[in-house]
């Protein structure tokens, strides 16, 4: 055991784990100032950063085991799962009593359960797209829409109703059927480099323009709706490769062959 603690790895996932728990000390112990929320979701902010060097030290050292690939599942859960939704939780889920607490756990239940699934599709073969939103993009999403609502939210102000349907929406996005594309998906070409770059500058660019949050909650927002969005607009086209297929497969009747 002592060797994993050693495991440069395991040191990245132990720091997305404290700032998860940080997080969750911020906000519950933020009696209702903002300050407090905005700073809680900074850290799951950071917990996300950490999260991802985890794996890319392992390759680069050489050091990747399965216990490292266990052990960052369940930091996830921590730090994506049950600190977003207690920060959506102490932030105004709370004002709906049990209704709340329900939102909160239901949240933190089925990002445990897009997990599982993910540990228990795992192959170690690269994979385009995968079925449901990850924990990490959604309940980075969730504890940055409270960090913007601590931050003002550009004026626009959500009520523990509207805080409770986001969330039962994006615990519901986790758990479907939905493919959403992986990273891995991206080719390693001029323009998928080009297109990085862009969205890099636009990041950098609204983070200094805008709040952080805004910032966050943007890209977040359009990495949660990605799948539904590609669903729906990609459909016309599956449509019709359905309809060329079942054409091309169509058996040819003895009065349609050629005399």
């Amino acid at each position: 055991m002592i060797r994993q603690f050693l495991n440069p790895p395991n040191w990245f996932s132990a720091a997305s784990l404290f700032c998860g728990l940080y997080a969750i000390m911020l906000a519950g112990g933020a009696n209702g100032d903002p300050a407090a929320f905005y700073q809680a979701g900074l850290f799951v902010f950071y917990a996300g950063l950490f999260d991802g060097l985890d794996g890319r030290v392992a390759r680069l050292t050489g050091t990747g085991s399965a216990f490292g690939v266990q052990l960052d599942s369940l930091i996830d859960v921590v730090s994506f799962g049950v600190a977003p939704a207690l920060l959506a939780y102490f932030w105004r889920l709370h004002e709906l009593g049990p209704v709340g607490v329900f939102g909160a756990f239901f949240f933190m239940l089925c990002g445990s359960f897009r997990l599982a699934r993910f540990n228990c599709m795992a192959d170690g073969k690269v994979h385009t797209f995968g079925p449901g939103s990850t924990i990490t993009v959604t309940g980075g999403t969730l504890a940055a829409l409270v960090m913007w609502q601590a931050g003002g939210g550009g004026g626009l102000e959500l009520g523990a109703s509207e805080l409770l349907l986001a969330c039962s929406a994006m615990a519901l996005l986790m758990v479907s059927s939905i493919p959403y594309r992986t990273m891995k998906s991206l080719r390693k070409n001029v323009p998928t480099f080009a297109g990085v770059v862009i969205v890099a500058g636009a990041f950098v660019y609204m983070g200094i323009r805008y709040d952080i949050s805004t910032v966050l909650v943007t890209f977040g927002s359009v990495a949660v709706l990605s799948g539904p969005l590609e669903l729906v607009l990609g459909y016309p086209a599956r449509r019709r490769k359905l309809v060329r297929e079942r054409r091309a497969n169509v058996p040819v009747s003895r009065d349609d062959e050629p005399r």
